[in-house]
């Protein structure tokens, strides 16, 4: 049963609310807590509200009905007991809603005294005003007085009472929120972090292949897994992979069959302008053996350019990692320029070398292939009796390879312009053979695969100034015993000159 969903939407959607669930549970029961606590103390403000305002009503009351009461013995007068009987009807209507407000037990019990005190002093009242005598009345006011003192009290500490319990009400539930904070939020953001990560790992892996497919990598087969979409993309850049593999592989090999089949004429044309030239040289005319020359060169041109153009698309291939070695550059360097003596002698041209023992990762063939066209390219345009310097040094972990000449140079202009393709420079009409234009640009895709650098550098004097920097080899390292003076090797300047 395949569980993936169908689309990275989906997938948002459903990591958004499995984090966001836990958070809206903690707030609707935080919110629930908090109103019920505000339900609560509201009804209990309300009710000491009433509390109060009874106890100090029927307060009033008591106190009003006292004063009538003892007046009215006195003056007798018939006004004085009518106010009497008012003040008694208003504390029996407050006294009830006293009731209603759900007193404690105690205040009950308090108030049910007070009431016994005052229907005392009421039935006392008549027998005190024609006896004159006020003993026993004032005494039962002064115990109904004390009963309603005592009742407001009792009020006043319910009330602080009840603002203690509201307070601690308020702390436990800011603990509880608290709590519960605590224990979802990591939740949630386990939960986000789980998603995210499920999300954005099949589109890192989608940038990896198409970064692989641009870096021309087409032997790592592509999978992603992830949403139905994502995998579906995946599946289309496996597919386009396969194909330009399959495209890789019919050019070079079209190439291959192009360059084969193109050999054999050219090699036919120039053999036979050859033997014109060796065997019936004598017999042709200056303009007959000109144009036995001309065909000679060109079909020699032509050749050059077939093979450059094969070596170049075999250079924009990936490299084969497996058949890399470690390569003494300065060994292969002292190598290539034995090859170099004849036309180094043609043109009067001198080499100044210096360089050091190092090893380069790579294949011998591709960095023969560099070092070959840097120096192909500064024989070319070398004035005659001029000297070609190479230095071969270590930097920061690169074996570091300067080529400089002292020919015309290159204006700032072309510097990039020269690493293109069949592009020739200005100044490829001085030398003494016309270039095709891709030397320097295999050279360029040669070093750029094995993650080093070829440019043009400004040069102290006159002339061209190519430095290419390349990675040491791990296992690159100075013979032991030797000093940085001996690691230098500069061989005499070799002066080849024409006989």
């Amino acid at each position: 049963m395949n569980l993936r969903p169908n689309s990275i939407s989906r997938l948002v959607v459903v990591g958004f609310g499995l984090a966001i669930i836990p958070l809206v549970l903690v707030i609707v029961s935080v919110t629930i807590a908090i109103a019920h606590f505000a339900e609560e103390g509201q009804a209990g403000i309300l009710r000491a509200v009433a509390l109060s305002d009874s106890a100090n009503r029927m307060s009033s009351a008591v106190r009003s009905m006292e004063r009538y009461g003892l007046q009215y013995t006195v003056l007798q007068d018939s006004a004085l007991l009518v106010l009497f009987q008012q003040s008694y009807e208003e504390y029996r209507d407050v006294s009830a809603r006293f009731r209603k407000a759900a007193p404690t037990k105690t205040d009950l019990a308090r108030l049910n005294r007070l009431d016994a005190h005052l229907r005392q002093a009421r039935r006392l009242l008549p027998v005190a005003a024609l006896e004159g005598n006020r003993s026993a009345l004032e005494s039962e006011f002064s115990r109904a007085n004390g009963e309603v003192q005592r009742l407001q009290s009792d009020v006043n500490d319910g009330i602080s009472s009840e603002v203690a319990k509201l307070g601690t009400r308020a702390l436990a539930i800011k603990r509880l929120t608290i709590l519960e904070v605590l224990l979802v939020l990591p939740l949630s953001i386990a939960v986000a972090l789980f998603f995210i990560v499920l999300i954005t790992r099949p589109i890192r892996r989608l940038d990896h292949a198409i970064t692989g497919l641009g870096a021309g990598d087409l032997d790592s087969p592509i999978r992603v897994n992830g949403p139905r979409d994502i995998a579906s993309l995946g599946d289309r850049l496996e597919w386009l992979r396969q194909r330009l593999g399959e495209l890789e592989a019919a050019k070079i090999h079209f190439l291959r069959q192009l360059s084969h089949e193109l050999k054999t004429p050219l090699t036919a044309i120039r053999e036979g302008a050859e033997l014109l030239q060796e065997d019936l040289g004598h017999e042709l005319d200056p303009e007959q053996r000109e144009i036995v020359h001309i065909v000679r060169d060109n079909s020699l041109r032509l050749q050059r350019l077939i093979e450059d153009l094969l070596r170049f698309s075999i250079a924009e291939g990936p490299v084969a990692a497996g058949m890399q070695q470690d390569v003494r550059l300065d060994a292969l360097l002292e190598e290539l320029t034995q090859s170099y003596k004849p036309v180094l002698r043609s043109k009067n041209l001198r080499l100044d070398m210096e360089l050091a023992p190092l090893l380069v990762a790579g294949h011998r063939d591709r960095l023969r292939t560099i070092c070959d066209n840097l120096l192909s390219n500064a024989v070319k345009f070398s004035p005659q009796g001029t000297t070609i310097r190479l230095r071969l040094q270590p930097v920061d972990g690169d074996a570091v390879l300067d080529v400089m000449d002292a020919g015309p140079g290159v204006t700032p202009e072309e510097r990039e312009k020269i690493f293109d393709i069949l592009y020739r420079g200005s100044a490829s009409g001085q030398g003494k053979v016309e270039g095709s234009g891709l030397g320097l640009a295999i050279a360029r895709e040669y070093v750029t695969s094995y993650g080093g650098s070829l440019e043009i550098v400004d040069s102290d004097g006159p002339g061209a100034h190519f430095r290419c920097r390349l990675p040491m080899a791990p296992e690159s390292r100075p013979d032991a015993g030797t000093d940085q003076s001996q690691r230098l090797r500069k061989p005499a300047e070799r002066e080849t000159q024409a006989p």
